[in-house]
């Protein structure tokens, strides 16, 4: 029994290898950076970023592989908080704070894929006998290394008299946190399409999702208080992809 599981064992690796395939890319897309946070009077917006890099796929067979990515990729968020007080004496005070967040991190990804072809008769009637277009789901993590942050603050100050005349005085300042934890990592997950550009190259179009779950903020005021501020991105990509291995005689794309 032990012998028949060892060489099934076996076969299925080898089968395995034979059908697998190697592909080299490169992929350009945009980032729309948020904050996942718990900042009291903070409200946070999306901050626009790119993103950029080398992409290496192994596909296992047909439908089935695992892709990995080593990217630049530029994270963030815009801040807003809104304080008012009154003096008693007629006095109204109004400050807000916009804190603008500028991530730039090291950032691979590794996600199991499962690419489905799309019969080409279906697109494209008569003309085509190979799958020039096909669909694929992955899901998988990533790990992040923060390269740079830094963080611009304009402050505005108004001050709105019993007469209603108002004064505006605003500052701003800028610069890097060294509470800044540069570990990060999370889970992500998307979908896309790539479509045949010829026997060996493919143009891959992607949408992905960052969902971050390390904590980047080791401020010990914020860690005492339990606020925790977590990347996340929505993510678009154009990519091209290079098959780099040879494909046997029983193969086909």
């Amino acid at each position: 029994m032990k012998r028949k599981l060892s060489l099934l064992i076996v076969i299925t690796v080898i089968t395995y290898t034979a059908q697998a395939q190697f592909y080299l890319g490169a992929k350009l897309g945009l980032n729309f950076a948020n904050f996942s946070a718990s900042v009291p009077n903070y409200n946070y917006s999306t901050k626009i970023g790119l993103n950029g890099g080398a992409a290496l796929k192994y596909k296992f067979n047909k439908n089935w592989g695992v892709q990995m990515d080593l990217l630049y990729s530029q994270m963030g968020s815009i801040g807003k908080s809104v304080t008012a007080s009154d003096d008693g004496a007629g006095n109204v005070t109004t400050i807000t704070t916009k804190p603008t967040y500028t991530f730039s991190y090291l950032q691979v990804p590794v996600y199991a894929n499962l690419e489905i072809p799309i019969k080409s008769e279906e697109l494209i009637p008569y003309r085509y006998r190979d799958n020039i277009v096909s669909i694929h789901l992955f899901a998988g993590g990533y790990f992040g290394y923060g390269l740079s942050n830094n963080t611009s603050t304009l402050t505005t100050t108004s001050v709105k008299d019993e007469n209603n005349n108002v004064t505006t005085t605003s500052s701003k300042v800028s610069g890097s946190n060294s509470k800044f934890n540069a570990i990060d990592y999370g889970l992500g997950f998307g979908a896309g399409v790539s479509f045949k550009l010829s026997t060996l190259g493919k143009l891959t179009i992607d949408g992905r999702y960052l969902l971050g779950m390390g904590n980047f903020n080791s401020n010990k005021a914020y860690t005492a208080t339990s606020i925790v501020m977590k990347n996340t991105a929505p993510q678009i990509q154009l990519g091209y992809i290079h098959r780099i291995s040879k494909l046997k005689r029983w193969q086909t794309e």
